[in-house]
């Protein structure tokens, strides 16, 4: 008389939550996987081997999708080793029960699992036993038997969402070929790996999709986190976001987990004046250079600036590059002085001493007096003997600066004055 199948699944669940030991013959104190399959077909007077290697030998072979309960089934869960190193038994609607391994007991398992399903080797069905019947049965290809894990189900065993699998064509193509063909779950993620989507999305980009597609709440709380990020960022290096593309650049800042850098250099063209002035890094740039510009006797105007502060805001451009442009420009104007303006001195420092010349001659502040002044141009540009631009001698620019208009009102001017009438007078015996 054939022994029922589902008698065989009934009896092996007295026994959920036995403690696993390696070599293990007792359903009470302790079983392995291959004990549990020995002992509790024993109990039915049916006598398999001892070991998971010879018993997948027993009976005959059963696929998965014609599995009934009382079916061994036997997994490669190793395989470095190759063969069956693991067995259960089945029990109906994709459930098995098994001793998996030390620290757990007896327990059911699904099958459906993306582990034990990609693991799978076999079913075996031992003579003697009359398998579970169409109410047991179990079509993992989606028969009228019980039907296999949800599509949603399946798509979350992977790290994905249904819905989100489902807002991709293409993502969408390759799960429908999955749940319809019964791909492993090796040749799915493979498939999955290969598509468009995933070689141009990065790790970042892809999980903050799912999430803008499955947590739209999330999502947007991270969007407007990311935004205060922006904002701040913007304000430090002296950027004015317009508010209409201030969320754009915070979408794409999360989902391209873009570096500080990364921002900067989309922050850098939206560097400009408000209300005629640069603020932030930007500003303290502006007042540094144009600074550092009068001193070398080169003008800068406000785009330059504008301009040159963006380009270091973005890091493609430092303070010290454009202090080199600017020395540049200055020997251009100054071939004369290359070896000084090189060696770290600005024309404000080679022009001081004709500065205090003229402050003093032509009775002028010497703060008032600029680079772009005639008089100290001529004076930088005076030549030698030979021609060669050396900077004007300081009588020849005393000379130039007493046929000034201006020296012509000043107190040394007068007493000069006074001082020949007084001689010519002396000379003529009207004064003593």
């Amino acid at each position: 008389m054939a022994i029922s199948g589902q008698d065989i699944a009934k009896y092996a669940q007295q026994f959920l939550g036995t403690p696993y030991v390696w070599g293990g013959n007792s359903l009470k104190s302790g079983i392995d996987c291959s004990g549990l399959v020995q002992q509790v077909y024993k109990n039915f007077g049916i006598n398999v081997p001892r070991v998971t290697y010879d018993q997948i030998g027993t009976g005959t072979g059963v696929s998965m999708d014609k599995l009934q309960a009382g079916d061994l089934i036997f997994f490669d869960s190793d395989r470095s080793t190759g063969g069956p190193d693991h067995v259960g038994i089945y029990i109906g609607n994709g459930k098995f029960i098994h001793a998996p391994r030390p620290g757990k007991g007896v327990e059911i398992a699904d099958l459906k699992s993306g582990y034990y399903q990609d693991s799978f080797m076999g079913g075996r069905r031992v003579a003697g036993v009359e398998g579970g019947g169409v109410s047991g049965n179990w079509d993992p290809s989606g028969g009228t038997a019980e039907a296999r894990l949800s599509p949603e189900e399946l798509a979350s065993e992977y790290g994905f969402a249904y819905s989100f699998l489902n807002s991709i064509p293409e993502l969408k193509t390759i799960f429908g070929e999955y749940v319809n063909d019964n791909w492993s779950k090796e040749r799915f993620m493979a498939k999955v790996r290969d598509s468009k989507w995933w070689q141009e999305n990065s790790a970042t980009q892809r999980q903050v999709q799912q999430m803008k597609s499955t947590d739209p709440a999330t999502y947007s709380a991270q969007v407007d986190a990311t935004k205060i990020q922006v904002q701040q960022l913007a304000a430090e290096i002296g950027a004015i976001i317009p508010p209409s593309k201030l969320g754009k650049i915070a979408a794409q800042v999360l989902e391209t987990g873009a570096s500080e850098d990364v921002i900067r250099n989309t922050l850098g063209s939206y560097v400009n004046f408000q209300k005629g002035t640069l603020r932030g890094q930007a500003g303290a740039y502006s007042v540094s250079a144009k600074k550092f510009a009068y001193d070398q006797g080169v003008t800068l105007d406000d785009q330059t600036v504008k301009n040159q502060a963006a380009l270091i805001a973005r890091k493609m451009a430092t303070e010290s590059d454009f202090k080199g442009q600017i020395t540049q420009q200055a020997i251009s104007a100054y071939p004369g002085y290359k070896q000084q303006l090189e060696a770290g001195q600005t024309i404000a420092d080679i022009a001081n001493p004709y500065v205090q010349i003229m402050a003093q001659e032509l009775d002028l502040n010497p703060e008032a007096i600029k680079l772009t002044d005639p008089l100290i141009k001529q004076a930088l540009n005076g030549v030698n003997a030979d021609g060669k631009p050396t900077g004007m001698d300081q009588t020849a620019f005393l000379g130039r600066l007493r046929n000034d208009p201006r020296w012509g009102g000043t107190q040394a001017a007068q007493d000069k004055v006074m001082n020949v009438g007084y001689s010519v007078l002396k000379s003529m015996g009207l004064r003593s």
